[in-house]
């Protein structure tokens, strides 16, 4: 088995665990039964999320890597420690923050709070990613991304990549921001998550006031980020052709590009070719034969309007939600460095 392919299937085993455990706990309405009133029953809710986590964290950072010759050398449990905590703390926070919210103001003012929350999130991206996966580097999977609000943009590049790429890599993501392919993309995934936030707090028994109420929300806020897993992906791959061409337009070598794509590709999963069902379902990112067929074939000036990186904005963009699949997906469990910067390459 191909590495791919296995964290393909553990991202399948990790994503599919937790959507189970939030179908039967709204099914048997576990919340009301088990949860009581107060903070103490928000933070038991978050302990067990980060036990369950624990082992498919421990396969997707450690083991695999290991296993495939993936993982530079270094420290697992000090890093993976320090990053499960802080982002078990910032679900923690966010949902007393929620309940708060909703006691004073309901659902609207919720829905206010947690669009300011995700504007900050984006502002202070590559200040959360130092403190959730320090200074970026150790994982070879790491690529870093544009952060920064729109208009207010700056790129992130791994030190350790080759020129030639780093070259390339600016140029796609200065072509991603003049072509709005970005900010697209941002917007696509805040809408996402504020929609399915609310829809998750309208059925009887959910809602943002009592703990019973908003672990319903949460559970169905998490089947809601699901569906998101399944159709995000699509506009995701467009909005990279879109960028390859608009990099193209820009004068990115035909050559140069193929180079630098092939080259990261390796540095991330090393699958060239995947089969269309699975990349339909599971890669925001096309295989490398697509874009390379794509970006010599297609019209210069070709419109098709995409959302670059949507998929993935949903992921990070997902906390103030408390969605419990923010790091269960094949790309970045138990990986604490690409729980902020998924990859975007």
């Amino acid at each position: 088995m191909s590495y791919a392919r296995a964290r393909l299937y553990l991202g399948i085993f990790g994503v599919g665990l937790f959507v189970l455990l939030a179908f039967v706990g709204l099914w048997l309405d576990l919340p009301s039964q088990f949860l009581g009133e107060g903070p103490t029953a928000l933070a038991l809710m978050i302990a067990v999320y980060l036990l369950v986590h624990l082992p498919l964290d421990y396969l997707g950072g450690y083991l695999l890597p290991r296993r495939f010759s993936r993982r530079s050398a270094g420290d697992f449990w000090g890093p993976y420690l320090r990053g499960a905590l802080f982002h078990g703390g910032w679900l923690l926070l966010c949902a007393l923050a929620i309940l708060e919210v909703g006691r004073w103001g309901g659902i609207g003012a919720v829905l206010a709070w947690q669009l300011i929350v995700m504007l900050l999130m984006v502002a202070g991206q590559q200040q959360i990613a130092r403190i959730v996966g320090g200074r970026g580097g150790a994982d070879v999977g790491f690529t870093g991304g544009i952060v920064g609000l729109p208009g207010q943009e700056r790129l992130v590049l791994p030190e350790n990549w080759p020129d030639n790429v780093r070259r390339v890599a600016s140029m796609r993501r200065e072509a991603a921001i003049s072509s709005g392919s970005r900010t697209r993309g941002l917007l696509v995934a805040i809408a996402w998550n504020l929609s399915g936030f609310g829809l998750a707090a309208l059925p009887a028994g959910a809602g943002v006031t009592t703990v019973s109420e908003l672990a319903r929300t949460l559970l169905g806020f998490t089947l809601w980020s699901f569906l998101g897993l399944l159709i995000l992906p699509t506009v995701s791959r467009r909005g990279v052709l879109e960028v390859d061409q608009a990099a193209r337009r820009l004068g990115l070598d035909a050559t140069d590009f193929a180079n630098a794509v092939r080259a990261l590709d390796r540095l991330q999963d090393d699958e060239p070719e995947r089969p269309a069902g699975v990349e339909a379902i599971f890669h925001p990112i096309p295989q490398v034969r697509t874009r390379l067929a794509e970006f010599e074939t297609s019209p210069a000036d070709a419109s098709g309007l995409g959302a670059w990186n949507a998929a993935r904005y949903a992921l990070y963009l997902s906390w103030p939600g408390v969605s419990l699949l923010s790091r269960a997906v094949h790309c970045n469990a138990g990986r604490p460095e690409l729980w902020v910067f998924p990859p975007v390459e």
